[in-house]
């Protein structure tokens, strides 16, 4: 029933003055992730290159479970989980 995590982004921090293709810089992103049912605030720090006329990025941000209801996985040959999990995304943005 809960097949994708969805993000939204609702505010852009670092974006420098000026830049030309080629350049990569580093971002933080805010926004909205949704994993089941559940929304929260989240930012991601992401890397991002100007190839011809798109931004194309990386990045990520650390989670808890427990913050979207989600339980910790049990891993049978692995002594302990922990109660965080990274999240990455990857994207292309082009202008309109």
């Amino acid at each position: 029933a809960f097949q994708f995590i969805t993000f939204e982004p609702t505010d852009v921090a670092g974006l420098p003055e000026s830049a030309a293709e080629g350049d990569s810089f580093n971002l933080q992103i805010a926004g909205n992730l949704t994993i089941k049912d559940v929304t929260r605030e989240e930012v991601f720090t992401v890397t991002v290159t100007i190839v011809e006329d798109a931004l194309q990025g990386i990045g990520s941000s650390t989670i808890k479970y427990a913050d979207y209801g989600l339980n910790v996985p049990s891993v049978p040959i692995v002594a302990n989980v922990s109660d965080e999990v990274r999240v990455e995304l990857e994207f292309v943005a082009v202008a309109n």
